[in-house]
């Protein structure tokens, strides 16, 4: 229960942050066009960063055994999200695809690995690393499926090397690239030298505030009032902040494996819709309004939400 009052009291360190954010977009202080570009730093750079000082330390065989199994609780999760996204689509709806893309896929990088690297350091990222590795699969091939609808190849077509190099375009980007080249620095002990490493530790401090008050430009950009008023983005946001998290934790509540691992891979699977949703919802012609109020809600509902989860996983004595 102690560790529930730590998360909240680094939430609302996160809301303080989305606060400023707010404040800096609402004054015009920052421009879209200067927004766009610190969200294309924290997402090219900054992040990345965070991701390859993670990985410089030494090889364990124990973390390595947790990291494995990281990758498997991670798409376990996700899995989870998946059938929970299915069974309750109640009603008819013409966004059920993207209301599935927003339930299923979390705001990992921006809100998730801060909130991590705040409470648990190196090793919780490190453990961030295997979810965020599974998002990133699943986000270019199950999203890409789901936002497409039922459209399939047309038959016959040829698989070219322009056709699988296009295929592969979605996973070449920095973090990607970076969780490859942290994993191989892991396993081979290899260690940047002392000003290339302190360069990477500096930017990655970053994280944390910068992807915080980006992520309160994105909220105040958008029509929350728009969003309070629409009971089925009420409906979606109870379902991605509390229904699969609390789906999640209950499957994790029966497997004996560690606790730190557990935990982190709870808090991910707890966090709000992820931003790319709304990038998703504009580039496949979706309902970029929707999209933009389910973020928006299930951000603020989430600086609730997560520390109610982990509240309820140490009463249930995880």
């Amino acid at each position: 229960m102690e560790f529930a009052f730590i998360l909240m009291n680094q939430v609302f360190i996160m809301f303080l942050l989305l606060a400023v954010g707010f404040v800096l977009y609402r004054i015009r202080f920052v421009t879209e066009e200067a927004m766009n570009q610190m969200t294309g730093i924290v997402l090219h750079v900054v992040t990345p960063s965070l991701i390859l000082s993670t990985y410089q330390m030494d090889y364990n065989p124990a973390l390595t055994q947790n990291m494995l199994l990281g990758f498997a609780l991670s798409a376990l999760s996700m899995l989870i999200g998946i059938l929970v996204s299915h069974l309750a689509q109640i009603g008819r709806s013409g966004n059920l695809a993207l209301e599935r893309f927003c339930i299923l896929f979390t705001n990992c990088g921006f809100m998730a690995i801060p909130l991590v690297n705040a409470v648990f350091g190196e090793l919780g990222v490190f453990y961030c690393n295997t979810y965020l590795t599974v998002f990133h699969i699943l986000v270019w091939t199950y999203g890409i499926h789901l936002m497409n609808g039922r459209q399939r190849s047309k038959p016959g077509r040829r698989v070219s090397f322009a056709n699988l190099a296009a295929s592969l375009k979605p996973f070449l980007t920095p973090t990607m690239i970076c969780i490859a080249v942290g994993l191989m620095c892991y396993f081979f002990s290899i260690k940047f030298p002392a000003p290339v490493r302190t360069t990477v530790d500096y930017i990655a401090s970053m994280n944390t505030p910068l992807a915080m008050i980006v992520s309160g430009m994105y909220i105040a950009k958008s029509d929350i009032l728009g969003a309070l008023k629409k009971p089925r983005v009420w409906y979606i946001a109870l379902i991605r902040c509390l229904i699969v998290p609390l789906a999640v934790l209950f499957v994790f509540l029966l497997l004996p494996f560690d606790d730190t691992l557990l935990t982190v891979l709870l808090i991910v699977s707890s966090c709000p819709s992820a931003s790319l949703s709304v990038l998703f919802a504009a580039a496949y012609k979706k309902d970029v309004q929707t999209a933009s109020h389910i973020f928006t809600l299930t951000t603020l509902a989430s600086i609730l939400s997560i520390p109610a989860v982990i509240l309820l996983k140490g009463l249930l004595g995880g």
